[in-house]
């Protein structure tokens, strides 16, 4: 088993390694490295086994013992702060005199509550994780050995921005907090709300405690977002890369006479064929060559594979998607009322004081919801270029190719027109950029709603 693994990680390098710079930019990567940083950040931190990569069963068994510990104590601690949350949160709601009043519970519980269903489900099934990306090296190699000169990935050290951007947001949280800890140690949403907790335990350790807490959530939540999004984006990128082999395949018969003189001897071939006399003698129009047949042929089979690992990642990482959009949803909706809530009092009191916090969470919200549609979406934006790609192609082309290279074609492009590919997660909707306008126009709603309540 490890030599396996090893020889697929050994094959992949080397895929990569003939990736080289071209005009200046950074060398491609693939799906495996992309999401490589976060695998080994979840791995080695003791937050999740192997979900991304095998790893080698040679290591020692102490090592194995102390992850597994750990693995456990910290789904414990997220778990326990959770519950904690719940309960803080009904008890307020019972006496808070407006929803304002309750929303901070809320923005503590939502994320939470996610990053407990993110960790479980990536335990529940990790095998089916690593299964997914063993097969989708598997199809990376099959279209790189398709068209070698296609450079696949094109991220562009995209996924190292993001990755970025999701630390400095997760230290900001954790500078703010800490701060609101010691400063407002008595707020109903910390453990230090209560007397008896800050007498018994100190102050330093239950900051500590929502400190990890909050760490774990920007580090599950984060996995939630770029695992799918990632997965669509490099599926949108093995699309792009077929449309290019399929362009390939039509310049290699430029020259115009190069397809009147294909023409002319098939239906030389016809006249041929329908002699009496020519029975007898092999069929001239099967010694011409379709030279389209086999290669489209061959485009489509890998096409037909992005496919199903498209509805695969839907069904294993949809729920990811799913949960997280909708979480965010929720908290976008209750950032917008309290800035709106409290805009009175700071113009009042002519300071960003009162609503500082709300609109730095609400941007980080803002971004985590935007980017993951943007990216899932490449897939969809795509898919709907190579269609155009290939209906450009075959009208152009149309009376230079054989009749049966264009009832292939036809039935090809009736393939993506039917039903184009598209992350859909969980089947529950599709992910394309007129979300970004839905889920605004439900936010708004939301707020008129919440606001007429006040």
């Amino acid at each position: 088993m490890v030599t396996k693994v090893g020889g697929i990680e050994m094959l992949s390098r080397l895929r990569n390694q003939r990736i080289r710079k071209a005009n200046g930019l950074v060398t491609n990567i693939t799906l495996d490295e992309t999401l490589r940083p976060l695998w080994k950040l979840t791995y080695y931190c003791g937050i999740l086994l192997d979900w991304c990569l095998p790893i080698s069963k040679n290591s020692f068994r102490i090592f194995k013992a102390v992850r597994y510990v750990l693995i456990t104590f910290l789904f414990s601690l997220l778990l326990a702060v959770t519950s904690f949350e719940l309960i803080q949160l009904l008890l307020e709601t019972g006496k808070a005199s407006n929803i304002h009043a309750i929303i901070p519970h809320f923005l503590w519980f939502v994320p939470l509550l996610l990053a407990v269903v993110i960790h479980l489900h990536s335990l529940r099934r990790r095998k089916e994780f690593l299964n997914f990306f063993k097969d989708w090296r598997q199809l990376e190699i099959e279209i790189a050995h398709l068209n070698p000169n296609c450079i696949m990935c094109k991220s562009k050290k995209m996924h190292l921005r993001m990755y970025a951007i999701y630390v400095i947001i997760t230290l900001a949280s954790v500078l703010s907090l800490g701060l609101d800890i010691f400063n407002n140690p008595e707020a109903p949403y910390l453990l230090s709300t209560y007397p008896a907790v800050r007498q018994v335990i100190p102050l330093l350790v239950i900051g500590s405690v929502h400190l990890v807490s909050i760490i774990l959530i920007w580090i599950l939540t984060a996995m939630g977002d770029f695992i799918p999004s990632f997965t669509y984006y490099h599926a949108a990128l093995a699309v792009s890369c077929l449309e290019n082999d399929v362009k390939a395949l039509f310049d290699k018969h430029k020259d115009a006479d190069e397809f009147c003189i294909r023409s002319r001897l098939s239906l030389l071939a016809d006249k041929l064929n329908t002699d009496p006399l020519m029975k007898k003698l092999p069929s001239i129009e099967s010694l011409i060559l379709c030279e389209l047949d086999i290669p489209i042929r061959r485009v489509w089979t890998r096409y037909e594979n992005v496919g199903k690992m498209v509805s695969r990642a839907d069904y294993l990482f949809g729920s990811f998607l799913v949960y997280g959009q909708v979480g965010n949803v929720f908290c976008m909706t209750m950032l917008v009322y309290s800035v709106l809530y409290n805009l009175g009092d700071a113009l009042k009191m002519r300071t960003v004081g009162p609503i500082l916090s709300y609109i730095l969470i609400l941007t980080a919200v803002v971004f985590r919801f935007s980017s993951s549609v943007i990216i899932s979406s490449q897939l969809h934006r795509s898919v709907s270029q190579f269609r155009t790609a290939l209906n450009d192609l075959m009208s152009k082309h149309w009376n230079r190719i054989t009749k049966g290279d264009r009832d292939l074609l036809r039935s090809f492009m009736w393939r993506i027109q039917s039903d184009p590919l598209v992350a859909s997660p969980l089947g529950v909707y599709k992910v394309t950029p007129s979300v970004l306008l839905s889920v605004l126009s439900v936010v708004v709603s939301y707020v008129i709603v919440l606001l007429q309540s006040k």
